[in-house]
């Protein structure tokens, strides 16, 4: 009898099934023909994220050479300068014994500014959209002031570095190529409540920033 039964919730249940099936197929329940965008794409969390803090600092590299003041006129027909900038080098994730950091080697002279922030949902400067990044937490870090032409793949692809083990405490780092003079990247880390300390060397021309569990 408990078989029986069982059959005819199925057959009942298919039945009701089909007209439905039916009436989404005939609304366009297929592939979608025009799926959304790059910048449409929400950004996945694998937790929610309990840490806000900031950082933020200005960083001379090299030996750029004196700004000139508005108190020496300049001659006729002299050419001046334009601001000196550093440049952005290299992104590197290496591992640590109680997490990873991200290092920033930078070249050239000239005086920057950067800022490492967590942040709730990640936008890309100049767009609407959120960063498609992994992680419990997202970290942004902002270069200004900064040539950094190499670090993308291409026009709004990211430079893409993951670390070798599953337990890391940073999920995914990505890098995109300067907007104006403006260098981001994006950190996701595992953990919902990460620590993050930044350190800034002038002698080698690098900012790095440690995250752990």
């Amino acid at each position: 009898m408990l078989a029986a039964r069982r059959n005819k919730v199925s057959v009942v249940a298919l039945a009701l099934c089909l007209p439905v099936l039916g009436l989404s197929t005939a609304c366009g329940g297929g592939p979608d023909e025009n799926p959304p965008s790059t910048a449409a794409v929400e950004t996945r969390r694998d937790g929610e994220c309990q840490q806000f803090e900031s950082f933020s600092g200005q960083l001379l590299v090299g030996n750029p050479p004196p700004v000139r003041t508005g108190l020496v006129p300049a001659q006729p027909g002299e050419h001046l300068p334009g601001p000196a900038r550093p440049r952005l080098d290299s992104v590197d994730l290496e591992p640590t014994l109680d997490g990873e950091t991200v290092t920033f080697s930078l070249g050239g002279d000239g005086s920057m500014g950067w800022s490492v922030r967590f942040v709730q949902t990640p936008f890309l400067r100049g767009t609407d959209g959120a960063v498609p990044i992994l992680g419990s937490c997202i970290l942004q870090i902002d270069l200004t002031s900064v040539d950094s032409n190499k670090a993308g793949d291409g026009p709004g692809l990211p430079m893409r570095l993951t670390p070798d083990g599953d337990a890391a405490a940073v999920v995914e780092v990505l890098t995109y190529s300067s907007s104006g003079t403006v260098t981001q990247s994006f950190v996701g880390t595992r953990s919902s409540t990460p620590e993050v300390t930044v350190d800034t060397s002038p002698d080698n021309r690098a900012i790095t920033v440690a995250v752990t569990y």
